[in-house]
């Protein structure tokens, strides 16, 4: 819903800051109220947790001066060396009141007897306080894990005959499992109690909706973390079991590590329902004096701001309604006689609108001059502050537009001479196209027939180079074959040369017969008589040496014959080799010219069609042209008949005779364009020989 009314709209905004006040208020006194509980509440969970913290070691030195008391008492000493169980059992009433455990054992840590059960013979030395007490034979106070008893407070003392030799040890306690201690703390405190075994709650003074004590479960993971792991106290605010607390919790250390924690709890639900009473009260106040401020402003506007302001708003309606009267009897005031702000506005607004109703007038009177088209006269009335800026502008349009009109009138003779001389260019024009489409299309029939002759060679070019090609390749297949025969004839030069050794071989060994034969022959001489015989076999066997080293020799001289001959064969087929590598050469390198030649043909072909193609669009363009050149010179008439007329629509204007004015105003236009001389007609046909024209 939109609001009109100015009293309202402050009596809405003082409301609303009121409102916001209120609420900051509200804000402030619940945040501040709530960190008083919280700090107060944070401060006693502190304080109970650490009187409880300091009654757990009281509960541990209790511990330790009883086990002291009865581990020094002779009787007890007597009883435990006679194993009298009914004087032990006396002994532990008379001086363990109070205490829940009692447990001693012996040397070897096996159980002697337990006042609070009946378990014997069991080791005990993985507990601390025992095994402290046996070696190195100290007392001890602690909080352990027992056997039977769970969490507790532990005492230990060592036990010594009358001679001073130690027979045992003892260790009393109180089980922190039992629910006096935290119900005692309560009581003592003030706030709810829980001993935690690890992070799971062994005994606690907090119930549920039932009544029944919450043991058994587990502390939260965030709880766990601050105080198990890292070892630190941690307060922090906690709904349990249906209650807001503020709680304390503290680690449960011992030479073994931490074994728990002791937490304490404030209940806040009490003090946060005091705190929203008192911020309800306080709240009540405040809307209360906060209603009673707005109606008194809501009565002040309406008497001192609404009613004069109403009035000043019909007067500027009818102003920015365009109700000056100029052309209406309307009153030039407003009905307003006050002094303050309010009247000084309305006397502004009268003088707005008698100042108004004179520009206003002044502009009516120069625009009905300018309609019926007097560019003559200039306005000359008094315009205050930024209104001059109207003034300026009215008179430098009619300045404007007397200037531009006298320059159309000038620049339409111009308009209408020049288009004469266009008219008798674009006829030259068109006529000079006509003779260049000529030349253009004999030009065209000469470079036609050079495409024809370029493509013919370009063919005869092809074919060459293909031919050529097939002959490099039959001189590569020759050049080829021949590597094959020199490599021929060098096998066969080294076969002849192996052969030989072969040969000599052979000579060495007919040589070496000759040799034997005769040592044969000399000692068949020597045998006389008997070797007669065998001296005939040796001389046949040298003659055989003789004839085989003969032929040895023959063959030799054949195969060396041979190899000769073979060298000199692969000298002239090497010298072939050359010659025909020396072809291929060259046959290589006429292939590539005449490709070339080809590729050149065929660009010069290609390049002929493309200057071909060229000439085509260049006589079109002619043609193009040769038909603009003949509408143009149409235009150029139609152009001659309308400035005509616009001489004499200009002449209906009024205009001043004055140049000087417009000397120095800046141009109001495009400049008037200097006419000029048509160009000369261009002389055809007398820069070449064949009747190209201008080409």
């Amino acid at each position: 819903m939109r609001i009109n009314n100015l009293g309202l709209k402050v009596s809405l905004i003082v409301a609303l800051m009121i409102a916001l006040i209120i609420t900051i208020t509200y804000i402030v006194v619940s945040k501040q109220s709530n960190n008083l509980i919280m700090d107060l509440t944070a401060k006693e969970a502190r304080s109970s947790n650490t009187t409880f913290a300091k009654e757990m070691e009281k509960l541990q030195q209790d511990a330790l001066l009883r086990a002291r008391i009865i581990a020094y008492s002779p009787d007890f000493v007597d009883a435990l060396i006679e194993r009298d169980e009914a004087e032990l059992k006396k002994l532990f009433e008379n001086y363990g009141a109070g205490l829940d455990l009692i447990t001693v054992c012996d040397t070897n840590g096996d159980v002697i007897i337990r006042s609070h059960s009946d378990l014997r013979g069991d080791n005990v030395l993985s507990q601390h306080a025992l095994s402290v007490a046996l070696d190195p034979a100290h007392s001890v106070s602690t909080i352990e894990k027992g056997t039977v008893v769970g969490l507790s407070t532990r005492g230990s003392a060592t036990i010594r005959d009358h001679s001073g030799n130690i027979i045992g040890a003892l260790v009393c306690g109180h089980d922190l499992s039992l629910p006096k201690y935290v119900d005692a703390m309560k009581a003592s405190t003030g706030s709810e109690v829980t001993i935690f075994d690890g992070d799971t709650r062994l005994m606690t003074s907090l119930t549920n909706e039932n009544g029944a004590r919450v043991i058994g479960t587990q502390a939260s993971d965030t709880v766990v973390k601050a105080v198990l792991n890292n070892r630190e106290n941690y307060s922090l605010r906690i709904p349990l079991f249906g209650h807001e607390y503020y709680a304390d919790y503290s680690p449960i250390i011992t030479d073994e590590g931490v074994i728990g924690m002791l937490f304490t709890g404030v209940l806040i639900d009490d003090a946060l329902a005091g705190q929203r009473n008192m911020v309800s009260t306080v709240l009540m106040i405040g809307i209360i004096c906060g209603v009673a401020c707005v109606l008194m402003i809501i009565i002040f506007s309406l008497l001192a701001m609404t009613r004069p302001l109403k009035k000043i708003g019909a007067f500027a309606e009818k102003i920015a309604s365009g109700d000056l009267g100029i052309s209406s009897d309307s009153a030039p005031t407003v009905d307003v006689r006050s002094s303050d702000e309010v009247g000084v506005l309305a006397r502004t607004l009268e003088r707005a609108y008698a100042q108004m109703k004179g520009y206003v007038g002044e502009i009516r009177e120069r625009m009905h001059s300018l309609a019926e088209g007097d560019l003559s006269m200039e306005s000359s009335y008094d315009f205050q502050g930024d209104f001059v800026l109207i003034k300026d502008s009215i008179n430098e349009h009619v300045r404007n537009l007397n200037h531009t009109m006298s320059e159309i009138n000038s620049s339409s003779s111009q308009v209408s001479s020049g288009a004469k001389q266009v008219a008798d260019g674009a006829q030259s024009l068109a006529q000079g196209s006509t003779e260049q489409a000529a030349a253009l299309e004999e030009l065209s029939n000469s470079i036609a027939g050079i495409t024809e002759k370029t493509k013919t060679n370009a063919a005869t070019a092809d074919k060459t180079s293909t031919l050529s090609v097939t002959i490099k390749d039959n001189a590569e297949k020759g050049s080829r074959q021949m590597d094959e025969m020199i490599a021929a004839v060098s096998d066969i030069n080294e076969a002849s040369r192996n052969i030989g050794k072969i040969i000599k071989t052979i000579d060495d060994i007919a040589f070496q017969t000759n040799i034997l034969a005769l040592n044969a022959a000399v000692e068949a001489a020597r045998a006389g008589q008997a070797g007669k015989g065998f001296a005939v076999v040796a001389e046949e066997v040298r003659n055989l040496a003789s004839k085989s080293a003969e032929a040895a020799r023959d063959t030799g001289n054949m195969i060396q014959n041979s190899m000769d001959k073979a060298e000199l064969g692969s000298r002239i087929a090497g010298e072939t080799a050359a010659s025909l590598n020396e072809i291929v050469v060259g046959i290589k390198e006429s292939s590539g010219l005449i490709t070339e030649i080809a590729r050149s043909s065929e660009e010069q072909s290609l390049s002929i069609t493309q200057i071909n193609t060229g000439i085509d669009q260049v006589a079109q363009v002619v043609q193009q042209n040769s038909a603009t050149a003949e509408e143009s010179a149409a235009a150029s008439e139609e152009m001659s008949g309308q400035s005509d007329l616009l001489q004499q629509l200009i002449a209906q204007f009024n205009l001043r005779d004055d140049d000087e004015n417009y000397r120095n105003l800046p141009p109001s236009g495009r400049p008037v364009r200097k006419q000029q001389a048509a160009p000369e007609k261009p002389r055809y046909g007398s820069t070449g020989s064949r009747g190209y024209g201008k080409y």
